[in-house]
């Protein structure tokens, strides 16, 4: 039996003010009427992401788990705290669902099924909002990123948030990196056009918070100790590894170039 979404959706708020605004849109002389058509976009793009938000938000409730005890990695976890409301940033705006948490029987950090059966990033971000976000971070800064993310009408993700999740998903990456570059390079084709192959490494210097950090309290304790010598190279700047892989045909036409970049490492070991 074909199931009314219609009935379903009349249920909704966000699906109420969705109607309110188109409603209002038709009637002459009402303020969303007078809207000019950019500010009625911007007017309706807000009420249809809050309703994709209220849907969300009920999908995602389904992956939560009610149960007294789970079973993780054969080590029994018994639920710790009930319906405890998060608010998720998701790619239409924040979420907020009611999840129960669970702690390992034996005392320990408290874990969220339903995170783990949805895939949220870093507790925080849909893993659709995480690859967006992720993406734009390999583009542009994390001020940048979150400016974009204002200007598309994603509420959320901030400068901060942003400039976090690189750095949680570099750990991952390092952690399977030999693996996984090996997957991605699997659909590499080298075509019969190419006749020459042109490799370059070199590194760009970027700045490091940490380093910056570092930078800061060496240049303070010279200071207290009279000194004025500054270190050598940039301060709070660390070396960027990138390389590259051309092929080229017997005409020197570049055919495809793919590009690598590691994050700072020290000495660069690897």
């Amino acid at each position: 039996m074909r199931q009314d979404t219609t009935s379903a959706l009349a249920g909704l708020a966000s699906f109420a003010k969705l109607q309110d605004v188109l409603a209002a849109r038709s009637h002459e002389g009402c303020a969303v009427a007078k809207m000019t058509f950019e500010a009625f976009e911007v007017e309706l793009g807000q009420a249809v992401r809050g309703l994709e938000t209220e849907l969300k938000a009920a999908d995602l409730a389904r992956y939560d788990v009610d149960a007294d005890a789970v079973m993780v990695d054969g080590q029994a976890w018994r639920k710790c705290l009930e319906q405890q409301p998060k608010t998720y940033l998701s790619a239409s705006g924040p979420i907020t669902v009611a999840r129960n948490l669970y702690r390992p029987a034996d005392g320990g950090k408290c874990s969220c099924p339903l995170e783990l059966r949805a895939g949220i990033i870093g507790g925080l971000y849909t893993p659709v909002l995480a690859r967006q976000v992720a993406y734009l971070m390999g583009h542009m800064t994390s001020d940048e990123t979150s400016q974009v993310c204002t200007e598309l009408g994603i509420a959320g993700p901030s400068s901060s948030s942003g400039d976090r999740r690189p750095k949680l998903l570099r750990a991952v990456w390092e952690r399977h990196r030999v693996p996984w570059e090996g997957a991605l390079r699997q659909p590499e084709v080298v075509t019969a056009e190419a006749a020459v192959v042109a490799v370059s490494l070199d590194g760009v210097m970027g700045p490091d918070k940490d380093a910056q950090r570092s930078a800061k309290a060496t240049r303070e304790a010279a200071q207290k100790q009279g000194l004025s010598k500054q270190c050598r190279g940039p301060a709070g700047y660390r070396e960027v590894g990138c390389g590259t892989v051309t092929l080229y045909d017997e005409d020197a036409t570049r055919l495809d170039t793919v590009r690598y970049g590691r994050a700072p490492e020290y000495k660069q070991q690897t």
